[in-house]
């Protein structure tokens, strides 16, 4: 990954490997960007894309995109396309860097499970969910996370 530090971020890169995974087709994804399972009537598609879409109803968190993909893109509107995700090594110890999206943060907040944000860039940390939990606090816009939550089930 480049020097993206206003979304998600390894707290530190050897908890996770870097992995070439296939991403859906025609959708902007930037660099920092949690991925996901993507779910299309109750089933997998075989491929990922953003995991603030995935996850209403569990986390189906994959890695964090290490490449930007854009509409600029020759592969843009391949499905399948293999990019660079981080992947954690064990989902309970990996921590990762989070951007307060939505909430005010405080460190009361640590060991909340938060939703990720619509954009998948960025945790909602006063909406209950099972996209992250929260592991520490830096500031009010910044703290620390990790995906340990259970995956959707699917048919």
């Amino acid at each position: 990954m480049a020097n993206v530090t206003t979304n998600f971020n390894p707290c530190i890169v050897r908890e996770w490997k870097q992995m070439l995974l296939p991403i859906t087709a025609s959708t902007v994804i930037v660099e920092g960007a949690a991925v996901g399972i993507e779910i299309s009537s109750n089933d997998v598609t075989g491929y990922l894309d953003l995991a603030g879409t995935e996850n209403a109803t569990g986390n189906d968190f994959v890695g964090i995109l290490a490449e930007p993909i854009t509409a600029a893109d020759d592969d843009y509107a391949t499905a399948g396309k293999l990019k660079a995700v981080l992947v954690p090594i064990s989902r309970d110890t990996a921590e990762c860097f989070f951007t307060v999206g939505e909430g005010t943060f405080a460190a009361t907040d640590v060991w909340k499970t938060v939703k990720i944000g619509s954009t998948s860039i960025d945790l909602d940390v006063d909406t209950l969910g099972l996209g992250a939990r929260i592991t520490g606090y830096i500031s009010s816009t910044r703290g620390k996370c990790v995906f340990s939550l259970p995956n959707t089930l699917t048919a």
